[in-house]
């Protein structure tokens, strides 16, 4: 990461950036998205693509990306500059507004789409389990099962950030 000259402020300013990247790493995001989103959030103005790759050190396609779904997440959100025809992003500074906008409706989109991919997969075993029989049997029999454990934990994430609980706290 590019600092400029080494001050206590410049210092702390590359920590807490690390630390954004460590952490969502963590989470098996990806250090860059912790970065970035870092980096526009102790920013004091927009930053364009360009001055985010130069000051991470990383292409501008990989900040174009990253900043993509940060937007999805809305975590940054794109911004107009008077007088500059770039692209120039800012952070969310509200981290409930991150959660409630951004990472929970991106969880239960998931859980959506887990959701259908395992009724399509019940479907097709209870389709095949009429012609299968013998050691087949008992291997369907364990398929059936380890798929009827991955409905039921879907379903309890769900419920969990489903509970109007989570959004009252949020």
């Amino acid at each position: 990461m590019k600092t400029s000259a080494s001050s206590p402020w410049t210092s702390a300013r590359s920590r807490f950036i690390e630390a954004g990247g460590n952490t969502t790493q963590s989470f098996g995001f990806g250090r860059i998205i912790g970065q970035v989103y870092a980096l526009l959030y102790l920013s004091p103005r927009p930053m364009s693509l360009d001055e985010i790759a130069e000051e991470l050190e990383v292409s501008k396609a990989s900040v174009s990306t990253t900043v993509r779904q940060l937007e999805q997440w809305s975590a940054v959100k794109q911004v107009w500059v008077k007088g500059d025809r770039k692209d120039y992003y800012e952070a969310e500074t509200d981290f409930k507004t991150v959660l409630r906008r951004g990472l929970l409706d991106t969880a239960r989109k998931k859980l959506e789409t887990a959701g259908r991919h395992i009724q399509e997969a019940e479907t097709a075993l209870a389709e095949a389990s009429s012609s299968v029989n013998g050691d087949d049997r008992k291997e369907l029999e364990t398929v059936l099962a380890r798929i009827e454990e991955a409905k039921k934990f879907r379903n309890k994430i769900e419920a969990l950030i489903g509970n109007p609980l989570i959004d009252h706290l949020l």
